[in-house]
C-alpha cells in the first residue's frame, strides 16, 4: 500500500524540499498550498523531476473554510492518509522588539502559528486515527538567549510547543491512536528568513532530509519535541571546512 503525508506550506523551503524527497522515496505527497498559482508552479517543478505520485490541495491557515474543504476532500480522496506535516507558520518580524509589536500583529503570528496548527491537529485526528498516523509539526527551541530572540515568533512557537505537549499527553492517556509531536530542525536557509547563512545554518536539502526522516521514523515520540538541529555534525562540516588540505612536496 502506498504511504501518504500532507505537508502545508508545500510549495516552497523546507515544506517544498521534504515534500520532494518523501516523493521520491515513494510517498504519495498532497502538496497544501495557500496559494493555488504558487503551488502549480511547484507541482511543475516536482513533475519535472518525473513524480507523479504528488497533488496539490488548498489549505490555507489564515481561512479555516479552505481546511474544512481539504478534510472533506481527504476524507473522499484519501481516507488512507497516513502522516499530517504542519510545516506552514509566519515569522513576523524578526527584529522588533517586545513594545515594539502590535496586538495585531502578535494576533496574526498566533493565528498561523499556534490556532493554524491546533485546527490542523484537531480535524485531521478523526481520518489519522483510522490509519494510526502521525503529525509532525516543525517548531523551534523556546529558550531564551541573547542571539536569537524574535519576540513574536518565539511566543507563538513557544505556545505550539505547550500545544504538541498537551496534546500528545491527551492522546496517551485516552489511547487516541495519533502519535504528535515537534521537530526542531534548526536553522534552516530558507526565504522566512531572507536566506539567513553561517555555520550553524542547515541546506534546505538538510532541513528537507531532517523532516523527512522524522515521518520515517518508526520510534514513537508522543508530546515530544525533538531536537535535530545537529549542533555537533554542524561544528565539525564547519571546522572541516576550514581545513586546508596539505601537499607533500
Amino acid at each position: 500500500m502506498t504511504k501518504k503525508v500532507l505537508i502545508t506550506g508545500a510549495n516552497r523551503g523546507i515544506g517544498f524540499e521534504t515534500a520532494r524527497q518523501l516523493a521520491h522515496q515513494g510517498w504519495y505527497v498532497l502538496l497544501g498550498v495557500r496559494n493555488i498559482q504558487r503551488g502549480q508552479t511547484a507541482l511543475a517543478k516536482l513533475n519535472a523531476e518525473n513524480l507523479s505520485n504528488v497533488e496539490l490541495i488548498h489549505i490555507d491557515l489564515n481561512n479555516l473554510e479552505t481546511l474544512d474543504e481539504a478534510v472533506t476532500e481527504v476524507n473522499r480522496h484519501h481516507p488512507d492518509l497516513q502522516v499530517i506535516v504542519n510545516n506552514a507558520g509566519i515569522a513576523g518580524d524578526m527584529n522588533k522588539g517586545p513594545l515594539d509589536f502590535s496586538a495585531k500583529e502578535l494576533d496574526n503570528l498566533m493565528k498561523v502559528n499556534v490556532e493554524g496548527n491546533f485546527e490542523m491537529i484537531k480535524q485531521f485526528t478523526p481520518i489519522l486515527a483510522k490509519n494510526q498516523g502521525k503529525i509532525v509539526c516543525l517548531t523551534i527551541p523556546t529558550i531564551i538567549n541573547n542571539f536569537f530572540k524574535p519576540f513574536g515568533y518565539l511566543t507563538s512557537k513557544s505556545a505550539l510547543n505547550t500545544l504538541i505537549k498537551l496534546i500528545g499527553n491527551d492522546y496517551k492517556q485516552n489511547h487516541i491512536p495519533v502519535e504528535v509531536f515537534g521537530v526542531i530542525p534548526g536553522g534552516v536557509t530558507t526565504d522566512l528568513n531572507d536566506h539567513m547563512s553561517g555555520w550553524m545554518m542547515h541546506s534546505v536539502e538538510e532541513g528537507g532530509q531532517i523532516i523527512a526522516a522524522a515521518v520515517n521514523d518508526a520510534h514513537n515520540h508522543q508530546g515530544k519535541i525533538i531536537n535535530r538541529m545537529g549542533i555537533v555534525s554542524l561544528g565539525a562540516k564547519h571546522i572541516w571546512s576550514k581545513i586546508k588540505p596539505t601537499h607533500k612536496s
